[in-house]
């Protein structure tokens, strides 16, 4: 990839989307990787439907997805797009040669992600202990969200959105009948599972919904709504922004030589080692 830095983001939900979104704008080769069908809710937040349908787009920024070894080089040659690898062999991804892996799975598994080879790794909120099971622990919650950790684990969970879940009423096949961003009243119906209607509680817009298709336990998240009417449905998330940022600029000064001690997601770096 001539002198630009491959980096590997672990985690295809609203916050791995955001974080590999600014990194390519910063000029860096990458790719994501998610081997099996997402079930994401706020899926116009991120690129989770290239994972079925061949591409996505997030704020002006593409994702596609990489079937084959022709497709992923071009992609990540390009820069123009980012590369979404689904290969369950975790061997194939740990062949390529990458400067940094994060990974920002809600349930970061430390086993699959010490098979992937990389100068740097980090994981974005709790599951890993800076200095031990990687290089960096991000913070995603809290007051400081995108706070640089290198000897410690993260302290917070990522924070709950403001909406309104509902839920599968039984185990089945879903199928919706409603779109993310339609306005929604009180007991309509937006999707079915199996022969079972899913209706929405109160009047909002919807944030998120499950895609069609997918077979869905009992009481798993079907739909999220939110009453603001000035939350977006298709955007970057304040605060996924704030932690895209951090690691962006941990990286580039990591690679400058300069390892940043602390950071301060609103006022910058607080002091280099």
């Amino acid at each position: 990839m001539g002198d630009k830095s491959c980096i590997l983001v672990l985690g295809l939900d609203e916050l791995a989307s955001a974080v590999a979104r600014r990194l390519l704008l910063a000029g860096y080769a990458v790719a994501m990787h998610a081997p099996a069908p997402p079930a994401i809710l706020r899926r116009s937040m991120s690129f989770s439907d290239a994972w079925y349908d061949g591409a996505a787009v997030l704020e002006d920024v593409e994702a596609r997805r990489a079937d084959s070894d022709a497709e992923f080089l071009q992609a990540l040659r390009s820069a123009l797009t980012i590369p979404i690898l689904t290969q369950r062999s975790i061997e194939a991804i740990s062949r390529w040669p990458w400067d940094v892996v994060i990974d920002a799975r809600p349930d970061p598994d430390a086993a699959t992600r010490a098979r992937i080879p990389a100068e740097m790794t980090i994981v974005l909120g709790p599951g890993a202990i800076a200095g031990d099971d990687c290089d960096i622990v991000i913070e995603i919650g809290g007051n400081d969200p995108g706070a640089v950790i290198r000897s410690a684990s993260a302290s917070h969970a990522a924070p709950a959105m403001p909406e309104t879940l509902v839920h599968a009423p039984c185990t089945g096949l879903f199928l919706g009948v409603a779109a993310i961003g339609d306005l929604v009243s009180a007991g309509q119906v937006v999707g079915y599972v199996g022969s079972m209607p899913v209706e929405v509680p109160l009047f909002g817009r919807l944030r998120g919904l499950q895609r069609s298709g997918l077979h869905l336990p009992r009481g798993a998240p079907v739909a999220a709504i939110t009453t603001d009417r000035r939350a977006s449905v298709d955007a970057i998330d304040r605060t996924h922004q704030l932690i895209a940022r951090s690691i962006a600029f941990v990286i580039d000064r990591e690679q400058q030589g300069d390892a940043i001690d602390a950071w301060d997601s609103k006022l910058g770096f607080r002091k280099f080692l």
